[in-house]
């Protein structure tokens, strides 16, 4: 896939186009490559090539984020275009060319609106049912959901510590939500960017609880994570049962 291709490019690869069987801006190669070039500029602006659409550069790019957010908030084509772009930025690795990672930026921010919008149609609903707990749980699911998600597309896994995390995160609100997601997305995918997830979700959790720590909180982070997966697993489920000074005690010691 290329968001644009001169015909010289085309030509230079012997790709021709089957318009009879396919739309236009797709090219194949020979037969025995079983390959084809998609040229995103060229799709026809058509609801089956939205999600291809999305991953062109500019204009193009713009129209079909318009075009997707005029979708209904409960359309399938929308739900599955978000979940999908989700899982994509989740997948970029950090790209040494600045242009390209602020490309990148620019696609998330555009499409954190779209995703919000669909948080606010869960708690709506909620609100129309007259159930508040409904509300925060469905926003709250929605963020473990792509939680989940990320770790699973970008790591390859979800280990034990990581899942421990997930219940007391999906709990952030929107905004801080958002800005860890977009954290996490600048990670390398090695263990040392899995070792730096795990620091940034153990921070946001403390911060959440206890708020700012200072100078403490390294320590506070660094004796969180020197948990085994089970004693974490545990600590963090008895969170709301714990005061802050019992959290404080057992966490600096």
């Amino acid at each position: 896939m290329t968001p644009t291709a001169s015909e010289a490019l085309l030509n230079g690869f012997h790709a021709t186009p089957d318009e009879e069987n396919w739309p236009r801006g797709i090219y194949f190669l020979g037969e025995y490559l079983r390959t084809a070039i998609v040229v995103i500029h060229q799709l026809p602006e058509t609801e089956a090539t939205l999600w291809l659409r999305i991953l062109g550069r500019g204009r193009v790019q713009e129209r079909a984020i318009l075009q997707l957010s005029g979708l209904s908030v409960d359309n399938p084509i929308r739900a599955i275009a978000l979940e999908l772009l989700y899982k994509l930025q989740s997948g970029l690795a950090v790209n040494t060319e600045q242009q390209l990672e602020a490309e990148d930026r620019e696609l998330v921010m555009a499409i954190t609106p779209l995703f919000q919008q669909k948080l606010e149609a869960v708690k709506q609903e909620g609100r129309q049912e007259g159930i508040q707990e409904g509300r925060q749980e469905g926003r709250q699911e929605g963020q473990r959901a792509i939680l989940e998600s990320f770790f699973l597309v970008r790591f390859g896994e979800l280990d034990a510590v990581l899942a421990a995390f997930l219940n007391p995160v999906s709990t952030l609100p929107a905004t801080e939500f958002t800005m860890l997601f977009l954290q996490l997305s600048a990670l390398n995918v090695d263990e040392q960017g899995m070792q730096q997830a795990r620091k940034l979700l153990a921070e946001n959790v403390l911060r959440m609880r206890l708020g700012e720590l200072g100078e403490r909180l390294p320590v506070m982070v660094q004796n969180l994570l020197a948990l085994s997966a089970e004693e974490l697993t545990l600590l963090l489920q008895q969170l709301p049962q714990l005061s802050n000074e019992e959290l404080l005690a057992r966490l600096s010691d």
